[in-house]
């Protein structure tokens, strides 16, 4: 499918979005969107799609849907409850040695505050083939690809960078640091462009919101245990 979307000189862009809410829960999550002209050139491509096999691991699927201009998008979506669950979605997002495989999204849990971080590579310094690993292929519904990048190149006099786009988003509970070159309170997104790799690197801290309750209601508790205690010693 994806081979069809180059030759016809047309956009296709996929972003993978990794997010964890402070509970330490979350989803994976892979959005691919076509453009109008590479919409056109697959009207079947509800029945192209091989989904059976990521429903059955749990990944929810949405689409093909439309989207404004004319164009379609798809969605893959599989929820953790864990770091670890999340690490499970992301192997089996991108499969062994993919493309997204070395990612680890991490969680330190102390009293007044939990640590959440997302860390590794993007590697996408071969192109294409990239996305030639059998995992991925079904999540974007493609064959393996075998193309040629240098003779497509020269079918669409532009760079396959302009033709393919590739992001990465964390979204972490708090505020993130992070080395993404776009970032804005608790998301971070790293592009991608074809042919390179990019170093993911991200963290937050969130206060966990129960400790400070039951801290607090320690302390009233004491506080209300010594004005009774005062209150007694007055009387004596």
């Amino acid at each position: 499918m994806l081979a069809v979307l180059l030759l016809g000189a047309c956009r296709a862009d996929l972003s993978v979005e990794v997010a964890q809410g402070a509970g330490g829960s979350g989803h994976v999550r892979a959005t691919v969107n076509l453009d109008a002209e590479a919409a056109a050139q697959v009207p079947d491509l509800a029945s192209q799609l091989r989904v059976d096999d990521l429903e059955r691991a749990g990944w929810a699927v949405e689409g093909p849907y439309r989207r404004p201009g004319g164009g379609l998008g798809l969605r893959v979506e599989k929820p953790f409850a864990s770091a670890d669950g999340a690490q499970r979605a992301i192997q089996e997002l991108s499969g062994s040695g993919g493309p997204f495989s070395s990612l680890r999204l991490t969680t330190k849990r102390r009293f007044w505050k939990t640590t959440t971080a997302l860390q590794g590579t993007v590697d996408l310094r071969a192109g294409l083939a990239a996305f030639g690993d059998p995992e991925l292929a079904k999540v974007l519904g493609s064959p393996d690809l075998g193309l040629d990048p240098a003779a497509l190149e020269r079918q669409l006099g532009k760079p396959l960078s302009q033709v393919v786009g590739v992001e990465l988003v964390g979204n972490l509970p708090g505020t993130v640091t992070s080395n993404a070159p776009r970032a804005r309170g608790g998301s971070a997104v790293w592009p991608v462009p074809l042919g390179s790799s990019t170093t993911v690197a991200a963290s937050s801290q969130a206060w966990n919101v129960r400790s400070l309750v039951l801290a607090g209601v320690a302390v009233l508790c004491c506080l209300a245990l010594l004005a009774v205690l005062v209150r007694r010693r007055r009387r004596i």
